[in-house]
């Protein structure tokens, strides 16, 4: 029973979620007919999961190059799309970026089909609202990715046909963080936990988590500094002991992890290729400045060396074998974890107000700290750290530390203020402006063929 998810969601995914909408021949159920069961809506929202299966891809292959983890010094054949994000020298046409786009709005699709949908629908009303829960969930959580690397961008929260989509304006950015909240606020109502079999669906803490950095991402302390205490005080999470048992894949979903991609090496389209292997460790793009910033004693630094399995090299945080009889791996990819929970804290009470009373609760030093001390390192004190910017710089550098191949480090250098410096100093690259955001894709832009409705950003 504990692959269930996977089950599901392969079963249903065979075709894509699309297709419901296209009338189909009368031997076969159209979308009116199909969404029906609790068993129906349960395989739409398994659809909507399935979606997650490409934010490992945006994480590794443009995310992480895009801040100073990774650095390219030349590129090969097939990789030149990712050579020009790590060097701030993509373009309208690159594919990666436009893969983000097309991923991005077809798992919105999916989530407006379920949220539409089941609002007549004749089921379980507990279950009707956890179906309903985990869609907004997950949408919410695309529309964070979008509005974050595109900024102003098409809002869809409901199902709409090709003409009406070619007609959708971008929103205001402020406008698709205020529905981004809405979704996650709905979301606090699933539950805190789950039997076996469904393992790796949201949970409420989950959905507490994301809404949290959505509020620290908009500026709002307050308001993230409420979900945060929540999930602290609740005590469903912790921090290991051992970091290294985090990504350990016999120990997934262990008690630090509030949400991760939920992969099954053994089952056939279950598992994933391995994530960032090497046949030869010194052709690695682990840049310099990161591997140089650990402490002799900071026991994170052994995460993003290499390690041999099979006849390639992983690195450790992605350390899986080969099945057998699938070649696949299985690591989850995890989305967020306690750590997280606990700098967003210590960064959320600095900003609100500058405690050195390290004993306190009620200061930033004493969740850093606790971060610190899993790591090896000593705990710090406002004579290390004596003003409020100060301890902002030192909260986002262990962010560096902690969170590499993750998906944070561009996202955290961008509303931080400090991409530009950052890059300057890792890669000796200066960045302009324009490209803290990326370019809407040309082929989309081109399909609306109006730039008062999808405009391109400026000077791409």
């Amino acid at each position: 029973m504990k692959n269930i998810l996977f089950v599901l969601c392969a079963l249903f995914c065979l075709s894509s979620c699309e297709d419901f909408l296209n009338l189909s021949p009368d031997s076969q159920p159209n979308a009116n007919d199909f969404y029906k069961t609790e068993s129906d809506f349960n395989g739409a929202v398994m659809a909507c999961y399935q979606t997650l299966r490409s934010y490992p891809t945006m994480v590794l292959e443009v995310l992480e190059y895009r801040s100073d983890n990774m650095y390219m010094p030349s590129f090969t054949s097939g990789s030149q799309d990712k050579y020009e994000i790590n060097h701030f020298q993509d373009n309208k046409t690159n594919s990666l970026i436009a893969d983000i786009w097309k991923n991005s709005y077809s798992a919105i699709f999916r989530c407006n089909v379920v949220v539409d949908r089941i609002q007549g629908a004749g089921i379980n009303a507990d279950k009707k609202t956890q179906f309903e829960a985990e869609a907004r969930f997950i949408r919410a959580f695309h529309y964070f990715n979008l509005v974050r690397l595109f900024g102003k961008v098409p809002l869809v929260i409901h199902e709409i046909t090709d003409d009406e989509a070619l007609k959708t304006p971008r929103e205001d950015v402020n406008k698709v963080y205020e529905q981004i909240a809405e979704d996650l606020n709905f979301a606090l109502q699933l539950p805190s936990k789950y039997d076996k079999s469904d393992l790796g669906r949201v949970t409420a803490k989950a959905a507490e988590g994301l809404l949290a950095k959505v509020y620290m991402t908009h500026g709002k302390y307050a308001e993230a500094k409420v979900r945060l205490n929540n999930i602290i005080t609740k005590g469903e999470c912790d921090l290991l002991s051992d970091i290294k048992d985090v990504f350990d894949v016999n120990n997934e979903m262990n008690k630090e992890i509030l949400f991760a991609v939920k992969y099954s090496k053994t089952l056939i389209n279950g598992g994933h290729g391995m994530w960032l292997s090497l046949s030869d460790i010194t052709l690695g793009h682990f840049s310099s400045v990161l591997k140089k910033s650990y402490d002799v004693d900071d026991k994170r630094a052994e995460l993003i060396q290499y390690k041999k399995t099979g006849s390639v090299y992983l690195p450790v945080k992605f350390y899986d074998t080969q099945d057998v009889s699938t070649n696949q791996v299985g690591n989850d990819f995890i989305i967020l974890r306690y750590s997280d929970i606990l700098l967003m804290y210590a960064e959320v009470l600095n900003e609100l107000s500058f405690n050195t009373d390290v004993t306190s609760k009620e200061s930033g030093f004493y969740y850093l700290n606790q971060v610190r001390n899993r790591s090896g390192l000593s705990a710090l004190t406002s004579v290390e750290v004596p003003s409020q910017g100060e301890f902002k710089k030192v909260v986002l550098h262990e962010r560096y530390l902690e969170f590499p191949l993750e998906g944070n480090r561009w996202f955290d250098l961008v509303r931080t203020g400090t991409a530009k410096e950052t890059i300057k100093a890792a890669h000796n690259i200066d960045v302009s402006d324009f490209r803290l955001i990326f370019p809407i894709p040309s082929a989309e832009v081109e399909k609306v063929n109006n730039p008062d409705i999808l405009p391109q950003n400026p000077e791409y």
